[in-house]
């Protein structure tokens, strides 16, 4: 039956090539070069739009964001690097103090000092738009270099990280001179100016020659500039990448349809010139059971573990990855610094049929229809399927309700509407601020009167706030809470997908940013 039920979804599965190890790309002799005056060619997937510095996020926004704008710092492989921050020092529970350097300047020449850094802070915040700036309660120019930020409550593992590297900075000045807010034509700190805007076809950036940090040693990923010109190119059609890479209208891509993957790889018929890389995505896809008082899985662990048992992870995994992702440990995955290994050998819930068989039994299920709910995508939609094939086999019947994501987003806090919820999470920082975003119950209370699915569990929750106080946090309190979760079984993770990166051989290596976008400035060139 397994089989059956993998071969039913291989068809529309996804198809990559093999993970190029230590590197994402390797240069391949005699392969396309283009000329150095002409830069790199990114093609990306949506139009920019407003490229305001605190607009609302989009995914075209995100895709040229920190080839835009520098922020007070960068995270790399989970360190954190100051960027316009020469320094940070929390003084008492909720007061850091940050120098910044003091011969900072924008791309229009105008110096930044910390009355900008306190202009940026307070304007992000009046837009609403960036939750986690909510936990500030002041930003405040001690003199022209020294910025000390208050907060309304004693921050989190990551949490200060997270605000420094949430705020786009500008000088008031280039800001309060420009006619759209810079919504097409932004001045940031890094070493390179807008060219050209063509709203719905390309944004064009050159580097200026006058990058403000001259101290190689002290200049990270987000803001080296290894080529001088950059293209956005935009094109919606994720058919039309596999076309621009085909024929070198473009340079590199992460929006190639994944049943193209494989026509760019070893032996494809794209593949001269041409080089894929695969790195694996910090998005985990979770399961999660309605846990309110009307629901059928609130005092039912027995037919919490069935489910869970009944499900062949890993055959999601080749059904929709082509078996290039990774059937998750966790309710996340093992991208995170946090993640201990030893959970790779543990049975968390090991696909297991009798085993299933034996809860069910033991369960209260009386043959009632469950309702499975999630936001559609194409591989959701397919992991929704086969979720509902493999509780079939169980003899569990389940409808699947799929939604666009600002319905989905309302829905999950609507106890009557689901009974199964498939959700896509991730964290740019920490395995336990992945958990946080449905465990922690302080977010969600209001909402659901427990965690995202309306647990109501006072041992859950302590663990949860040991894992995030930055006093308590550490490998004791993260093994609690995993743990403790998976006995519990509330909800718990499926599996992780891949990122597959098409790019013109000329580039040796690829960069990608903590949301696994293209860094094109970061990106390694052949001579």
């Amino acid at each position: 039956m397994k089989n059956k039920i993998i071969a039913t979804f291989l068809a529309a599965a996804m198809t990559a090539s093999l993970l190029i190890g230590g590197s994402m790309s390797a240069f391949a002799e005699g392969s396309y070069t283009r000329a150095d005056s002409e830069g790199v060619v990114v093609g990306v997937l949506a139009d920019p739009e407003n490229m305001g510095p605190w607009s609302g996020m989009s995914q075209g926004r995100i895709a040229v964001l920190f080839s835009t704008y520098e922020y007070m710092i960068t995270r790399e492989d989970g360190v954190a690097y100051g960027v316009l921050a020469k320094s940070w020092e929390q003084t008492d529970g909720t007061t850091y103090d940050v120098e910044i350097y003091d011969y900072i300047h924008d791309t229009a020449g105008n110096p930044l000092t910390a009355s900008d850094i306190v202009f940026s802070f307070e304007s992000a915040i009046a837009t609403k738009n960036y939750s986690k700036l909510e936990v500030i309660e002041s930003v405040t120019a001690v003199d022209d270099y020294h910025v000390q930020f208050k907060f309304n409550k004693e921050l989190e593992i990551g949490e200060f990280e997270n605000v420094m590297l949430e705020c786009a900075i500008v000088t008031q000045a280039a800001y309060e001179a420009s006619e759209d807010q810079m919504a097409t034509t932004p001045v940031g700190t890094t070493a390179y100016k807008v060219e050209s805007y063509v709203p719905g076809s390309s944004l064009v950036l050159v580097d200026t020659g006058d990058y403000w940090q001259t101290d190689e040693s002290l200049v990270h990923g987000t803001s080296l500039h290894n080529v001088p010109k950059i293209t956005f190119s935009v094109i919606t059609e994720s058919s039309q990448h596999t076309v621009a890479l085909q024929t070198h209208a473009v340079d590199i891509s992460n929006g190639v349809p994944d049943t193209d993957i494989d026509k760019f790889g070893e032996g494809g018929e794209y593949s001269e010139g041409n080089e894929v890389g695969m790195v694996m995505d910090n998005l985990t896809i979770d399961l999660l059971y309605n846990m309110s008082d009307d629901s059928i899985f609130k005092d039912d662990q027995n037919l919490r573990l069935a489910i869970a048992y009944a499900i062949d992870r890993e055959g999601i995994n080749l059904g929709t990855y082509n078996g290039n992702g990774s059937a998750v440990k966790d309710f996340a995955n093992a991208t995170y610094p946090d993640y201990n290994a030893e959970w790779d050998e543990e049975d968390y819930f090991d696909y297991n049929l009798e085993t299933a068989k034996e809860y069910l039994a033991a369960s209260n299920y009386d043959g009632q229809t469950l309702q499975i709910q999630y936001i559609a995508a194409s591989s959701m939609d397919l992991i929704a399927q086969m979720v509902q094939a493999y509780l079939s086999q169980l003899g569990i019947n389940v409808e699947l309700t799929g939604y666009d994501q600002m319905m989905g987003q309302s829905m999950q806090f609507d106890s009557t509407s689901y009974d199964i919820l498939l959700k896509q999470n991730g964290s740019t920082d920490y395995i336990v601020n992945q958990w946080k975003l449905c465990w922690d119950r302080r977010d969600y209370e209001e909402l659901t009167g427990g965690t995202a699915n309306f647990v109501q569990d006072d041992t859950l929750d302590e663990l949860m706030q040991a894992c995030l106080s930055v006093d308590t946090y550490g490998e004791e309190s993260v093994e609690a809470f995993h743990d403790y979760l998976a006995e519990q079984c509330y909800g718990y993770g499926l599996v992780e997908g891949t990122i597959n990166i098409v790019h013109s051989s000329y580039i040796t290596d690829v960069a990608l940013d903590i949301r696994n976008q293209i860094l094109p400035g970061a990106c390694e060139y052949a001579e």
